[in-house]
């Protein structure tokens, strides 16, 4: 059977568009720094349906190990799948006998911000070489407490980043209600699909974090 390569109706044939000619509008470049992490596939968790948490980037204020503001913005972005998962964690937060929420202390986190991070404190056991990349550049890493629905944290066994044992999941030198609550933490988020980091209660990396790749876009400024 012979292929018909001529138009139909006799139209004269189109003209190959040129090498620079627009592609189709889905093709487009994101010409925004909140369209170019929308294509990432992450997600602004302030807005996303249901979930009702606290952001607090401790990284977006000096309030942090280095005494200096890292990010240019205080918005917390993760994957969807992350979010997701952390709504399922909140959701079984809230239904706990005593129930609570989530203050989040640092979220999706551009690789130049990290560099930042390894140049103040060079230690593995703390922060990913920049080499092999932070799970946080891949929008699949939570740092989070426990915090009332009002958003004042509840008693846990340190601060944010301290590079104590304190800070270790193995550590049981706690009082009875701080130890309860951070057990109750990790069961709630490991039953939401994250697994925890023995050095560091507070963190905590979405499952499949491999799949995603270490980004260095910008976090957008609030509106």
């Amino acid at each position: 059977m012979l292929l018909c390569t001529a138009p139909l109706w006799g139209a004269p044939p189109a003209a190959p568009a040129p090498d620079n000619a627009p592609g189709p509008a889905n093709l487009a470049a994101p010409t925004t720094e909140e369209e170019r992490l929308r294509q990432a596939g992450l997600v602004d968790v302030e807005k996303y349906p249901g979930l009702h948490v606290f952001v607090r980037l401790r990284y977006a204020t000096p309030h942090n190990f280095t005494g200096r503001t890292i990010y240019d913005s205080p918005r917390c972005y993760l994957q969807q799948e992350a979010a997701q998962a952390l709504l399922k964690a909140a959701r079984l937060a809230a239904a706990q006998k005593e129930p609570f929420t989530f203050c989040l202390w640092d979220c999706y986190r551009p690789q130049s911000a990290h560099q930042k991070l390894w140049d103040a404190v060079p230690n593995p056991s703390y922060v990913a070489p920049p080499k092999k990349g932070s799970r946080h550049s891949r929008g699949m890493a939570v740092d989070l407490t426990p915090c009332d629905f009002a958003g004042n944290p509840l008693a846990m066994p340190t601060d944010f980043d301290d590079f104590s044992t304190r800070a270790h999941m193995d550590f049981y030198d706690l009082p009875p209600d701080v130890l309860r609550r951070r057990e109750t933490l990790k069961k709630i988020m490991t039953a939401a699909g994250f697994t925890y980091t023995r050095t560091e209660w507070w963190h905590f990396d979405k499952t499949g974090w491999k799949q995603k790749p270490l980004l260095n876009l910008p976090i957008p400024r609030r509106p």
